[in-house]
């Protein structure tokens, strides 16, 4: 006869299953409706008090519309820089990198209704209770930016998100366009990826998460770039749930 502990185990292990599958018709969906759109330094201590983020207001309605950006044209810096925490301190980034032990527990991955407010401990979020579905693979304009309890579901399935700082200047953003259309190591252009506005009030002009890791950098400079390849390189699809390398 099993144990209570296998009993248990098995148990989460058929509710995990059951979200995964979940997930995976809400994002096909999703497509369908959208008419088949897909889409450093050490270690920074985090706030004693949480950055409260309302995941249930602010940012666009619902998980939002995303788009694939067209290559525009524009030329990023070569790369030169492959390791992340040296990428980080050139260009003046910051990371947040929390435990396993503290990202990935059960009380962080669960699912609330997406009327509930949530606060998350880092700005922007990187874990944490979310919404049932999550935000899907590509760019989402000003004003279309999912809430975050999608954003933060997308990171649980080991998307990297690439955010910008309102007020940054449209040469800018096309840059993070161009970077959003480049292919690194094994990931094709936009594959498992996401770029929006943040709409959380971050202090950073463009940051990159994954779920329990945040790369923040104050100032837009030429730099960044290496650090946003090198943290993409890092932690694409390294979330607590791996659901394939397909579009969300």
């Amino acid at each position: 006869m099993a144990s209570r502990k296998e009993q248990k185990e098995r148990a989460r292990e058929a509710r995990l299953a059951a979200e995964r599958e979940a997930a995976t018709k809400g994002a096909k969906a999703r497509r369908i409706r959208l008419g088949g759109g897909g889409g450093v330094l050490a270690v920074a201590a985090v706030a004693a008090v949480a950055v409260a983020i309302a995941s249930g207001g602010g940012g666009g309605s619902g998980a939002g519309s995303p788009i694939t950006p067209a290559p525009n044209g524009v030329k990023l810096p070569t790369p030169k820089l492959s390791d992340l925490a040296a990428a980080a301190k050139a260009a003046g980034c910051v990371s947040i990198d929390t435990p396993d032990s503290v990202a990935r527990t059960d009380q962080n991955r669960t699912h609330v209704d997406p009327s509930t407010k949530v606060t998350y401990q880092t700005n922007p979020a990187s874990y944490g209770p979310h919404y049932p579905a999550p935000a899907s693979d590509g760019e989402y304009k000003p004003g279309g930016t999912p809430k975050a309890g999608f954003v933060v579901h997308a990171m649980e399935h080991g998307r990297v998100e690439y955010q910008y700082r309102p007020g940054l200047a449209p040469a800018d953003v096309k840059e993070l366009e161009a970077l959003f259309s480049e292919a690194e190591g094994q990931w094709t252009p936009g594959q498992l990826l996401l770029l929006f506005q943040n709409t959380t009030g971050m202090p950073y002009e463009v940051a990159a998460t994954a779920w329990g890791h945040v790369l923040g950098c104050k100032t837009f400079n030429p730099l960044v770039f290496d650090a946003l390849r090198d943290f993409r390189l890092k932690y694409t699809n390294q979330g607590p749930e791996q659901l394939g390398t397909g579009p969300e």
